[in-house]
């Protein structure tokens, strides 16, 4: 039976609106009325009425970087991520934890940076619970502290802790925190749990679709294809595949042919620098705390070397992480000189956060058309790192420079708590400066049309039109024209291919 959705108003583009749409039994739309459609429409026995009560609707979203399942973990481990918890508090909980834990396993905490709790060293974790190894993840996923009972229980398991520092401090960051979050993952089983979770979070955003932009693990690889076969994930998946995965290129070839429809490989990931919170992203003038110039975490040669086995196994993406204007410039660099080379195997060359590119780095993007993929969320930074940058915090997400200058821009979150509508402010109402400031309709495509692009699914998500599936975020008021952010960014409801799927509209 169709389903006629009306009395609300719907979010078309361009600053249109619809008054009602028509459903089709799948999951797609089959009519959109400008106004209220003729009384012989809503009597008829086989068209099922939904009034909205003069709700705002709009396309439900698409995160172009989120972290599905590197952050389900979090959901079996403590999660201080959307809290200001005091750091007394935090030791309370690890301590409460390490009752139930067996002695020599891990205890691991998400959320910590040093602004929340201050600077946390190994000897401190090992005072709460000595007997456990304990793993501290910075809120920025890039970095964290191990206590000395887990940096022995790292060396058992035969894996390496590069920085020696680390050895005092229990500080690791990029490659180091990688192996550590590796080597603390959960298997396939515990994945097929979580994931869906993660999955049930994001719908409650008004998420139906995300790009998982660091698939680390063949666990989280194989549970992904257990959920693809099950059809037990309620979202569309786009996976990117961390580089350490193309150390077993057979095996990753199976996956690749294994996983169609709407979980699929798409691409390779390639970390080119850290994060600003580290103070490892690469930047071109030294950090004003006194905390170094970041590095630069590949050579040219690594990446044409990574490029080309991504090709042989047929991924069609390449996803570069790069925040300082060192690491962006370098990520054209690759870009330009490797996108000749590869244009029939590799045909979407994405460039991750590209937060502080140079003028050079946006002529660069514009010229040769590769995308910026960033977090308008990442806005609260400019003043949260101008300890950090000083006045280079102001230079952060230049949205409107890029646009304006012919780049694709994708939005997406980087799986922080606060969601698309918070984004989309962040880049339009909310902006600190001009050169940050998109238009509404700018922004909401930003999250919703191009992310579907790039997943080669523009023709049938991203919009409300006819062909394309009746996605909504539900909304009480227009989230994007009210000074208060209405309904906390939280939609009141959110249809997926036409059946509700979260909220109580």
């Amino acid at each position: 039976m169709s389903t006629l959705f009306f009395n609300g108003n719907f979010y078309v583009g361009r600053g249109r609106r619809a008054a009602a749409v028509l459903v089709g039994k799948d999951g797609f739309i089959t009519e959109v009325f400008g106004k209220i459609p003729d009384p012989a429409l809503r009597l008829r026995p086989d068209v099922r009425q939904k009034d909205l009560g003069g709700v705002f609707v709009f396309p439900a979203f698409e995160d172009a970087h989120n972290h599905p399942a590197g952050r389900a973990r979090a959901f079996y481990e403590l999660d201080f991520r959307a809290s200001e918890v005091p750091w007394g508090d935090v030791k309370k909980a690890i301590r409460e934890r390490s009752r139930i834990v067996p002695a020599g396993q891990w205890i691991v905490c998400h959320g910590w940076s040093e602004k929340r709790w201050g600077k946390i060293a190994a000897d401190e974790l090992d005072e709460i619970s000595p007997a456990h190894a304990v793993l501290l993840i910075h809120v920025s996923y890039h970095g964290g502290v191990v206590n000395k009972r887990g940096l022995s229980s790292l060396a058992e398991q035969g894996i390496v802790v590069r920085d020696p520092a680390a050895q005092e401090t229990g500080r690791v960051t990029e490659e180091d925190f990688e192996n550590v979050m590796a080597a603390t993952a959960g298997d396939s089983g515990e994945y097929q749990k979580a994931i869906p979770m993660a999955a049930g979070a994001l719908l409650k955003k008004g998420i139906v679709a995300a790009h998982d932009m660091n698939v680390t693990t063949f666990d989280q690889l194989d549970a992904y294809r257990e959920l693809a076969r099950s059809g037990a994930l309620s979202i569309a998946s786009a996976l990117y595949i961390h580089s350490r995965l193309l150390r077993d290129e057979k095996r990753i070839l199976s996956f690749v042919r294994d996983m169609q429809g709407d979980i699929e490989i798409f691409g390779l990931k390639l970390f080119l620098d850290g994060v600003i919170g580290t103070s490892t992203a690469a930047v071109s003038r030294a950090y004003r705390d006194g905390t170094g110039w970041g590095a630069l975490r590949m050579h040219f040669s690594e990446c044409k070397t990574l490029v080309r086995k991504a090709a042989s196994v047929g991924l069609r993406h390449i996803a570069m992480h790069c925040i300082g204007d060192r690491a962006a410039d370098f990520a054209v660099d690759v870009f330009e000189k490797l996108r000749k080379e590869y244009w029939r195997d590799i045909t979407t060359w994405r460039l991750e956060h590209f937060e502080m590119p140079s003028e050079r780095a946006i002529r660069a993007l514009a010229r040769s058309g590769g995308v910026a993929s960033m977090q308008p969320n990442f806005n609260w930074d400019v003043a949260a790192y101008e300890t950090r940058l000083g006045r280079d915090a102001q230079r952060l997400n230049p949205f409107r420079k890029l646009k304006d200058a012919g780049v694709t821009i994708a939005f997406g979150s980087d799986g922080m708590p606060s969601g698309p509508v918070a984004g989309i402010r962040w880049a339009t109402l909310d902006a600190p400066f001009g050169h940050q400031r998109l238009t509404i309709d700018e922004a909401v495509e930003a999250y919703t049309i191009v992310p579907a692009s790039l997943a080669g699914m523009d023709h049938v998500r991203g919009r409300i039109a006819k062909g394309y599936e009746a996605n909504f975020a539900v909304f009480a008021q227009d989230p994007f024209h009210n000074s208060s952010g209405a309904d906390d960014g939280v939609p009141r409801a959110l249809w997926r291919r036409g059946v509700q799927v979260a909220g109580d509209a």
